[in-house]
């Protein structure tokens, strides 16, 4: 038994140093591993839906229960910080109804997923913002949790047992298993889900008292109290918290029957092979929000300041808020300083672009520059790219033609705000270059290649892109040179 919990522990945290060094026999140090893992926190790095995400947990034996536990704890640390917050009641019923056994192991997996990203939008929307709408207000962290599904429905285990089960349209599936949920969202059966997460916490803080200090069995015994305590409560909350947590539901199923017609619009029981919705601007900030990765500073400190007005040189292209070319329009915004050059002919220029990204597009870099990457997060520090603007994963060249070469602003590039009111920056200072597509000729370009860096930008990603072609070449035809013709 011991090993499968502490392989289960081992998803959470590291081990105790002195759980090492005593060849895994100081039980003290294993009961003080446990009693960090159980005490729940919404903000610690491995949230179940990252969990989910990255394996089919109910394969994994202890992580499923160790993910209750952690869970529940956390959603009623949030409510003895305010009993009589109704949303942190909604919070807590979330992860009741992710436990429900209708949903079975499978639907369980994915249904966490979602329940996980909705459960986080309680406690980052304002108050007024759930009160006045909240299936609005939690909108862009479902958006996001359907990312996060996507990528769990792309996993091999997953995928397999999909097949196995003949569900050939995994949304429509999971719908339906959400409005039999939706159904049975009562006292009696909440309840039943919260006893059997307090039955597993009762075993959890029976090993810590065992095993642990006097000290810690005492903190683990007052944290069990204070769960009965809110499972005493909660029929009494019920009446309350029950209609809006069945039209949340409710929404939620409609909005995967919605996905799955998008998903399987082409031809029946077959994965449309150009679906992709790029990420918004909100759900790129839910995700910094849950967590922020390396290559993203949250500061008021702007590095590198964008010019104030834009540059302009004959015969170059017109770059400034009144260009009648909608490629370039504005673009001066993201440099910091530019200079008119021209490359010369021969010279290669490298583009960092998505499976859905355009290669004629206006940004990019000479070799020097590309090759000086280290990684995805180095790009996207350095050459200040949103996620919502392009993701990653593929780049393209261009070799300049024989002629007079090709004309370009070049300098560096500008920090890069999330949005006005965010302190999410990009710092920028990548040499970049910018350029009129129209100028670019398509049998210059080259195939395109992989980065090597993957196509996932958060951690918890998978490195899939769901049914889309990798390494295709893609042109937008609105930027493609007009030939005269005699």
């Amino acid at each position: 038994m011991w090993d499968e919990l502490e392989n289960a522990l081992a998803w959470y945290g590291s081990a105790p140093a002195r759980w090492m060094e005593s060849a895994k026999e100081d039980l003290s140090a294993a009961a003080e591993w446990l009693w960090e893992v159980i005490q729940g926190d919404f903000a610690e790095e491995q949230s179940t839906a990252q969990i989910a995400t990255g394996t089919v947990i109910s394969m994994i034996p202890f992580v499923d229960q160790l993910c209750d536990v952690r869970d529940v704890v956390a959603n009623c640390r949030k409510i003895n910080e305010d009993s009589s917050n109704k949303w942190a009641w909604v919070g807590l019923s979330l992860t009741l109804v992710g436990l429900f056994p209708v949903l079975g192991s499978l639907g369980k997996g994915c249904g966490k997923i979602l329940l996980a990203y909705g459960r986080k939008s309680l406690f980052r929307a304002s108050k007024s913002a759930l009160d006045s709408d909240f299936w609005r207000a939690s909108r862009p962290f479902v958006e996001a949790g359907i990312g996060k599904l996507n990528q769990h429905l792309a996993h091999p285990a997953v995928r397999k047992t999909l097949s196995a089960l003949r569900i050939a349209n995994p949304y429509k599936w999971l719908a339906g298993k959400i409005d039999e949920v939706a159904s049975k969202v009562n006292a009696s059966e909440l309840g039943k889900a919260f006893d059997s997460v307090l039955e597993t916490l009762r075993y959890f803080v029976d090993l810590i008292q065992r095993w642990g200090t006097e000290a810690m069995g005492a903190r683990a015994v007052r944290l069990l109290q204070s769960v009965v305590e809110i499972r005493r409560a909660l029929n009494a909350k019920v009446g309350e918290i029950a209609r809006p947590v069945k039209q949340w539901l409710d929404k939620l199923a409609r909005c995967l029957e919605v996905e799955g017609d998008m998903a399987y619009r082409a031809h029946v029981d077959s994965v449309n092979p150009h679906k992709y919705v790029r990420p918004t601007l909100a759900q790129d900030r839910v995700e910094l929000d849950l967590n922020k990765p390396g290559w993203v500073d949250e500061t008021r400190k702007i590095e590198f300041q964008p010019l104030d007005d834009a540059p302009a040189q004959a015969l170059w292209p017109d770059i400034s808020d009144t260009s009648v070319n909608p490629a370039t329009k504005s673009t001066y915004q993201t440099f910091h300083d530019a200079e008119a050059v021209v490359v010369p002919p021969g010279e290669k220029l490298y583009r960092v672009v998505d499976p859905s990204s355009k290669d004629n597009s206006i940004c990019w870099m000479r070799e020097a520059e590309f090759k000086a990457l280290r990684n995805r997060g180095d790009w996207r520090r350095r050459f200040a790219v949103w996620r919502h603007w392009n993701r990653n994963g593929e780049y393209v060249t261009y070799t300049v033609p024989p002629g007079d070469g090709l004309r370009v602003w070049e300098g560096a590039t500008a920090s890069q705000k999330l949005d006005s009111t965010s302190q999410y920056v990009l710092e920028g200072g990548g040499t970049q270059i910018v350029l009129d597509p129209g100028q670019l000729q398509p049998e210059q370009f080259g195939k395109r290649q992989p980065t090597g860096w993957g196509y996932t930008d958060f951690h918890g990603e998978s490195d899939q892109f769901l049914g889309l072609p990798k390494l295709t070449n893609n042109m937008d035809e609105r930027n493609l040179p007009i030939h005269e013709t005699m």
